[in-house]
């Protein structure tokens, strides 16, 4: 399958490259991806970009590439036989995904809007990684910190309750984006992505987050944005702790 691309430069922005790997959503707030060796991958890109809703790469694409968020959103997800999606990470500005252990694509990469990224060439990065140890050390942190992301999302999914998860969901946002009470947090996704990243319906999702707002707990000036009113309340019902 063809990459709907267009190529823009031979190497990549390098005030983008000297920034720190931005935190994905679901993953430890105190962690960040590894830049000391992954500041080297500026030599080696190639700038891209693709329109919202573009495929990057399908699950089962020979894995030739990796590519790095220069801004945008991307969701990665997996269609079940059945139809139904499971979108199992968004990733946003300074992640790098598409970095596989196997010669395939495990999953679909999409832009959720139109996304600016850095591609790599997986030989070019392999051999990268074989002549720098910085670099060898930085990919297989990024990869450790996936699988953990990986873990954390099933346990989610398998222990929380719809209203939990929905909550945590937007914690896990607000955290990231350090928006604190009082704070406006853009939701760069839609209803439906966040509903097959929950694993739940649209209409639970939408109820959740209408009774959120009904308690008072939140404001929803438009459908891309939400303003938290008591993070430490709505902390309490993502462990269970709330009182009805």
């Amino acid at each position: 399958m063809s990459y709907a691309a267009q190529t823009l430069q031979s190497s990549a922005p390098q005030a983008f490259m000297r920034d720190r790997a931005a935190q994905r959503i679901g993953t430890s707030p105190s962690e960040r991806a590894p830049d000391d060796g992954l500041s080297a991958l500026q030599t080696i890109g190639t700038v891209v970009r693709f329109n919202r809703n573009a495929e990057i790469f399908s699950d089962g694409d020979e894995a030739c590439y990796s590519y790095r968020i220069v801004s945008g959103t991307v969701r990665l997800c997996k269609l079940m036989m059945d139809g139904r999606r499971q979108i199992a990470q968004f990733l946003v500005t300074g992640d790098l995904f598409g970095v596989e252990w196997l010669d395939t694509h495990s999953l679909t990469a999409e832009a959720l809007s139109d996304v600016v990224a850095v591609r790599y060439a997986r030989a070019h990065l392999e051999r990268l990684g074989e002549e720098r140890n910085d670099v060898q050390r930085s990919l297989m942190a990024l990869l450790s910190r996936d699988l953990w992301a990986t873990q954390n999302h099933l346990v989610t999914l398998g222990r929380q309750t719809a209203k939990e998860r929905v909550v945590s969901f937007l914690l896990a946002l607000a955290e990231r984006n350090g928006t604190k009470n009082g704070g406006v947090l853009d939701i760069p996704m839609g209803r439906q992505d966040i509903a097959d990243y929950l694993g739940l319906t649209i209409e639970t999702v939408c109820r959740a987050i209408t009774e959120l707002k009904r308690r008072r707990l939140i404001d929803i000036p438009n459908r891309s944005q939400i303003v938290i009113r008591a993070l430490a309340r709505l902390r309490e019902i993502a462990t269970g702790d709330f009182e009805q």
